[in-house]
């Protein structure tokens, strides 16, 4: 099953809220969950999903991290700035990277990463 979500971009001016209709494009909110096979110490970083699919990923709208084994939930990291994991999406919008910090809990072999992410072209 596939469900079309409705994107649509404005640009506050500061002048008061933006009025915004219902027009834009269609996009899909895509569900996916990726398998490590190896672990993500602390202080490394690795891509982590490379979309291949048409269109590209327009926004990371959820991130779930649990051992496969246990269930456990992995901890995405504290308030501390020092100790937390940062996901980024690289300018080609296809690829996911997780990078944690030397301070941060490492990522396990066969941990489920879970990312729910809305697919689109633009």
């Amino acid at each position: 099953m596939t469900v079309a979500i409705r994107y649509v971009k404005n640009t506050m001016d500061g002048g008061g809220s933006p009025a915004i209709a219902s027009t834009g494009s269609d996009y899909q909110l895509v569900a996916i969950d990726v398998l490590t096979t190896a672990g993500i110490a602390a202080g490394a970083n690795a891509n982590v999903l490379q979309w291949t699919g048409s269109g590209k990923i327009k926004s990371i709208a959820s991130v779930f991290m649990r051992r496969t084994a246990t269930g456990e939930v992995i901890p995405m990291g504290a308030v501390d700035q020092n100790t937390h994991t940062t996901i980024t999406l690289d300018v080609t919008g296809k690829i996911i990277n997780i990078a944690l910090l030397a301070g941060a809990p490492a990522i396990p072999t066969n941990t489920t990463i879970s990312f729910l992410l809305v697919i689109g072209n633009y």
